[in-house]
């Protein structure tokens, strides 16, 4: 039968969730605390560790570990490690997060053994949260690493579904109708979620994938940055592709532990000025001539807040807009509003939130840190299709293949369906005797986006490309007519089909049709 969990997979941190004896909703702790930094630190090829531990010997050797690699998943470059021993090898931000992931498996499995039993204890359903901007490639890479990390049965749900489920199960109080405002490390959505009979329904959605706490450490790390480079008279640039051993008179090395101590400071400082006023932070620097310093730099409360004013006003100017697509789609009022993700507890979130969206409107933000993963719980132990009713936020395409629309979007899949759902288009060849096309097919941030129209604007994101070879000789270009068709399911991944048919309407088989989806690359 096996115990229910849920993950909230974070770009910063990582929580586990389950169901307990009693009933209740409880985080799997892992060294002895219920969050789990998501890094993992090589001491070998073969040897890791995850977590706290891995957090602390990643910033004096930045080089042994990778961080953040949630915000890579879907890239097929690899990253590059210097182990502790001196190994050096590569991998995929993917198979970063399977090891992760795995390490997470035989921990959690371990208590839930000892609570449950041998044949409850062992993990059974897996509910895995992504951002609700996560597009089709970023969610096939997250299940991939989930099943390559042991789990067996995993589905996807987005994170501001979770976040409204388990507050309306915690709170005891229904509301027809929820904002969720998710401010994670790496990413934002907000959401509109209408509340009915038990039933979850997705009615407006909004985000920035790349707008989240690790900006703002970043917007706070290059104040330090220039402070530090003013105090010492030396270049030390935030960019890394900007760094010159030459000119700056220090080693790659040196420079990339300054970076990650830096790095590791202004993000504890943003958290200590979420609770107090004022914070002096403290960080060792190699300087030129690799001579050692101490470096320290009082800041307040609003100097930090006057650093983040603009991306703050940015996730406020993306709320405003999903409550006015919510009323359009006819919610007349928000009943309540959930902050998550742990970047919303930034006093000014709350603040500017009150300003703009509290006056009416009651805002919850009571453990912010794991609501999403014990949403994710209780979302294992249901049917997704029993509970929750989401929609595509994102538009699925093609290029359009000849006259004056040439390479413009074709809207294949519209945003604001609800899912499952599907698409189809058709193509043809483009001369006599082709023997192989290939069909692009894209993704469009249509709500971030609006005037993006060709597929090389921004906004327009190519998924992948279907193969197809090995076509009969001779065929006549208006004698065949290939079908694409679209599914998008319920945890908002992609499936393609694809047939050719011939002039009479009868499929050519024996074809090579190729459809290289991410999650089947090593």
């Amino acid at each position: 039968m096996g115990k229910e969990i849920g993950i909230d997979l974070g770009t910063t941190n990582t929580v586990v969730s389950y169901v307990n004896k009693k009933g209740r909703l409880r985080c799997l702790r892992y060294e002895n605390k219920n969050i789990i930094p998501s890094v993992v630190y090589f001491m070998s090829e073969k040897e890791f560790i995850i977590g706290e531990k891995a957090k602390k010997r990643y910033v004096s050797n930045p080089e042994a570990g990778i961080a953040s690699f949630k915000s890579h998943l879907a890239e097929k470059e690899k990253i590059e490690v210097i182990a502790e021993n001196g190994d050096k090898f590569k991998y995929r931000a993917k198979k970063v997060a399977s090891n992760f992931l795995n390490q997470v498996i035989n921990r959690i499995e371990e208590q839930l053994l000892k609570e449950f039993g041998p044949e409850e204890g062992c993990i059974g359903n897996v509910v895995i949260t992504v951002p609700a901007k996560f597009n089709d490639a970023e969610k096939e890479a997250t299940k991939w690493a989930a099943k390559n990390a042991g789990f067996e049965n995993v589905k996807l749900a987005t994170e501001p579904t979770a976040a409204a489920i388990a507050h309306r199960q915690e709170s005891g109080q229904e509301g027809n109708s929820i904002l969720v405002y998710d401010f994670g490390g790496g990413t934002f959505d907000v959401s509109v979620i209408h509340e009915e009979r038990g039933r979850f329904v997705e009615i407006a959605t909004g985000g920035d994938k790349h707008l989240g706490g690790n900006k703002l450490t970043d917007i706070l790390a290059k104040y330090f940055f220039r402070i530090i480079e003013d105090d010492y008279g030396i270049e030390l640039p935030f960019d890394e592709e900007e760094f010159d051993e030459e000119y700056c008179e220090m080693s790659k090395s040196d420079y990339n532990k300054n970076r990650a101590a830096v790095l590791e400071e202004a993000d504890k400082t943003k958290e200590e000025l979420s609770e107090e006023m004022e914070y002096e932070a403290s960080i060792n620097l190699i300087l030129p001539g690799e001579e050692n310093a101490i470096w320290n730099c009082r800041i307040g409360r609003k100097k930090f807040h006057s650093l983040i004013q603009d991306e703050i006003q940015q996730t406020i100017e993306i709320t405003r807009r999903v409550v006015q697509e919510a009323k359009e789609a006819g919610i007349e009022q928000i009943d309540k509003i959930v902050l998550a993700g742990g970047s919303s507890q930034i006093p000014l979130v709350k603040e500017l939130m009150e300003q703009n969206f509290g006056e009416s409107n009651p805002i919850f933000a009571d453990d912010i840190s794991t609501l999403i993963s014990r949403g994710a719980a209780l979302l294992a132990k249901e049917e997704l299709n029993d509970v929750t009713e989401p929609m595509t936020n994102i538009q699925y395409g093609v290029a359009a293949s000849e006259g004056v629309a040439y390479r413009m979007f074709k809207v294949i899949i519209p945003e604001g369906k609800k899912l499952p759902c599907s698409g189809k288009a058709y193509f043809y060849l483009n001369k006599d005797g082709q023997e192989r096309i290939e069909i692009p097919y894209f993704e469009r941030d249509i709500k971030n986006y609006p005037n993006a129209v060709r597929t090389d604007d921004d906004g327009i994101v190519e998924i992948d490309t279907i193969e197809i070879s090995n076509l009969p000789k001779g065929l006549r270009k208006d004698e065949v007519k290939i079908g694409v068709a679209f599914t998008i399911q319920l945890d908002g991944t992609l499936n393609i089909q694809v047939e050719v048919l011939d002039k009479d309407g009868k499929e050519i088989t024996n074809l090579d049709t190729k459809c290289e989806k991410l999650s089947n690359l090593e």
